[in-house]
């Protein structure tokens, strides 16, 4: 079903109002090109499904939600695995009995930076900028899920959780039974991501398309504390590429949109966008979506509202 209503999307989106052929073809070249990082999620996957090292690392995890919250907080804020591709992980660990407070503080600080977009920020933004970003990241990952370990803790994670998120299939104790649910654990996982990677590109591709120049000349045109509000409205449904967007905030800058609403703009980009917004919702009920879209938004204006008052201004 979700494939029938990624190819009409597509479809109609490519011929209407007129025809764009090059949104299609947009679309499979990115998907192609993300295809190596799709294998490399199937394959972790399998081994956190399968591995008994991985098992002692879920046993860690679970065994007190803060430290739990804390590792997923850091360790989101410093890999660079984007939204749609936490899906299988993250999936993975709550069918281990890991807190979904952990795989919320994980979600919101994963996309937002790694060493490599940490680097290029600091170059084109300024070291300031680009430190702050990474403890925005790391500090929204805490806050979230420390919020969501209050609200959840008394409850039942089948409450929380899609129920078949949350099934599996008991590996087999032999090594056989162990290849055997690798490669079944892989399978279901790389045709899982697939099939919503395809989606959520395809609304990217939608969205970007229908909004063209407007909004961000809009951005940099708006002054005081309601530019950051802004920035996160344009932002959150709007996905860009870490890398391709900081050359474009640099711009924006420059024509006067203030360094809290280009750290705005990326932190809920990064977060809740489509793309990483549909990888929640494959996992997690409504309610808990609904917690997830206000925590990162709660964040990204925070966040933004710090930077100016920071006067983390970047520099050329």
């Amino acid at each position: 079903m979700l494939g029938v209503i990624t190819a009409t999307l597509l479809v109609a989106g490519s011929l209407w109002p007129e025809p764009r052929l090059e949104l299609a073809w947009g679309v499979i070249v990115e998907l192609l090109r993300l295809l190596p990082l799709i294998l490399i999620v199937a394959v972790l996957a399998g081994w956190l499904a399968a591995s008994e090292l991985a098992q002692r690392f879920r046993g860690w995890l679970t065994s007190r939600p803060g430290r739990a919250i804390l590792t997923a907080s850091l360790i989101g804020a410093v890999t660079p695995v984007c939204g749609i591709a936490s899906v299988p992980l993250v999936a993975a660990l709550l069918r281990q009995g890991v807190p979904v407070a952990a795989a919320m503080a994980f979600w919101l600080s994963s996309p937002i930076t790694d060493p490599g977009m940490l680097l290029l920020t600091a170059g084109i933004l300024g070291w300031p900028f680009a430190a702050g970003k990474l403890l925005g990241a790391f500090l929204l990952g805490i806050g979230a899920g420390a919020v969501v370990q209050g609200i959840c803790h008394w409850s039942p994670q089948t409450r929380w959780v899609r129920q078949e998120a949350l099934e599996q299939d008991a590996p087999g104790s032999s090594d056989t039974g162990c290849r055997v649910h690798f490669l079944a654990e892989s399978t279901a996982t790389f045709l899982l991501v697939l099939r919503w990677l395809a989606f959520a590109l395809t609304l990217e591709a939608l969205v970007r398309s229908h909004l063209g120049d407007a909004g961000f000349i809009a951005m940099a045109s708006v002054e005081g504390s309601w530019a950051v509000p802004l920035a996160v409205a344009i932002g959150g449904p709007l996905y860009i590429e870490g890398y391709a967007a900081l050359p474009l905030l640099r711009s924006l800058i420059d024509m006067g949109l203030t360094p809290g609403a280009a750290m705005a703009f990326l932190i809920s980009g990064a977060a809740i966008s489509l793309y990483s917004a549909l990888a929640v919702w494959s996992l997690v009920r409504p309610l808990m979506f609904v917690l997830y879209l206000v925590l990162g938004i709660a964040g990204a204006l925070a966040a933004g509202w710090m930077t100016d008052l920071a006067g983390l201004m970047g520099s050329g």
